[in-house]
């Protein structure tokens, strides 16, 4: 199967042709393709490479292996939950369910400045709803993880679109008021902690750590609680163009990274490295003492736009180990486990952080208080104890 796909993007609120790709998938499911920007694109005074490292701005192919679309395009796809609600939104049969086909039903309803169509603007079809039907979307979020289709309220979710990272119940919805977007994250069915909770503290938390973290809100639906994420990849201007860690660094499948792979495209890319590896560091750091295992590299990201260029995106799903993991995905130096604060404040100035001792302490000083910020949050004593180690590592 070939399929032909155009990649639009939307610079300063217009939607632009940046390229073609072509992706041809075999019986077997593997894949192969190739892109090319449009002269017309490269021409346009606000153009930029869709990916800076594998997509120089320049005329001619580039050539794709599997799965046979490049990962930047990949990373508008939404994670396992979206997907699945992309699935069915759009009745996409399994032996058709590849990347392609999950792109053209994708349209204009991702994040970031991304959309796609076989031929033509993608239509303008809204992937958001208000977030006056919150708590219908949980309700249908609860049926849709219950695995009961028949739910009256499903299609309201299946409107509602979802994000790249994770892989919990989640929506896109708009506050009618404000013309604020946001990302909406429900509780699930198959937690044994309070989830939004714990992570409305951990963000409150980053927030007095220093950390730049999206602005927050904790709606009551009924009897459950939904946390509003608010949106970073729209801007007044329009929409911020987005990539993973993940793509940037070529990587698939299982890998092992450190935090100092991250460090190398940061300055590669970054339109102020200074300031975005201080921020880097500063999450690592955050990152280790409150046990945030869940650092993979879909959780972190460059945004881009014509007025600031490349820039590290806000930190977001930061909790601590919720799943008793233990280990971290993403390496300090030489393993994945607490590395102690001395030898924190080491990698720091092995960075070539200036500030690396001071960053130790504002985050340490704010994360002190962590007890208290998951009671005010509400947060039920048996989970708070549950994470009794970030203690330890305060202490170490």
């Amino acid at each position: 199967m070939i399929s032909r796909i155009e990649a639009w993007i939307n610079l300063a609120g217009e939607r632009i042709l940046a390229g073609e790709m072509v992706c041809e998938i075999e019986s077997d499911g593997r894949g192969r393709g190739a892109f090319r920007y449009i002269s017309d694109y490269m021409k346009h005074p606000g153009a930029f490479a869709l990916d800076p490292i594998s997509l120089p701005l320049r005329e001619g192919e580039f050539d794709v292996g599997h799965p046979g679309i490049l990962g930047v395009f990949e990373d508008s796809l939404p994670d396992d939950w979206g997907r699945k609600l992309l699935v069915r939104k759009h009745r996409i049969s399994r032996h058709r369910q590849n990347l392609p086909n999950l792109l053209l039903a994708l349209g204009a309803s991702g994040l970031g400045a991304l959309s796609y169509a076989e031929k033509g603007v993608p239509d303008d079809t809204s992937s958001e709803v208000s977030v006056l039907y919150l708590e219908r979307l949980v309700e249908a979020a609860e049926a849709f993880e219950r695995g009961e289709d028949t739910d009256i309220d499903i299609n309201l979710l299946l409107s509602a679109g979802s994000s790249p990272g994770g892989a919990r119940p989640k929506a896109l919805v708009y506050d009618e008021g404000s013309d604020v977007h946001y990302l909406a994250k429900f509780p699930s069915i198959k937690d044994d902690v309070d989830v939004v909770r714990i992570e409305l503290a951990t963000m409150n938390l980053a927030a007095r750590a220093g950390l730049i973290v999206p602005e927050l809100r904790l709606v009551k639906c009924g009897c459950k609680l939904v946390l509003l994420v608010r949106r970073f990849d729209i801007i007044p201007q329009g929409r911020r163009h987005m990539i993973s860690m993940q793509t940037l660094l070529k990587v698939s499948g299982y890998y092992q990274c450190r935090y100092s792979d991250l460090l190398s495209v940061v300055r590669k890319v970054s339109a102020n490295p200074q300031a975005d590896s201080e921020c880097l560091y500063r999450q690592m750091v955050f990152n280790a003492v409150v046990h945030n295992t869940d650092d993979h590299l879909k959780n972190f990201w460059m945004v881009c736009d014509s007025m600031q260029g490349w820039r590290l995106s806000n930190a977001f799903d930061l909790v601590p180990d919720i799943g008793q993991r233990g280990e971290h995905v993403l390496f300090f130096d030489l393993d994945a486990v607490y590395p102690g604060r001395a030898n924190l404040e080491r990698l720091g100035q092995s960075w070539g952080i200036s500030a690396a001792v001071q960053i130790v302490d504002q985050v340490f000083s704010a994360v002190a208080d962590w007890r208290q910020e998951f009671k005010a949050c509400g947060v039920a004593s048996k989970d708070i104890k549950r994470f009794s180690e970030i203690d330890d590592y305060l202490q170490r």
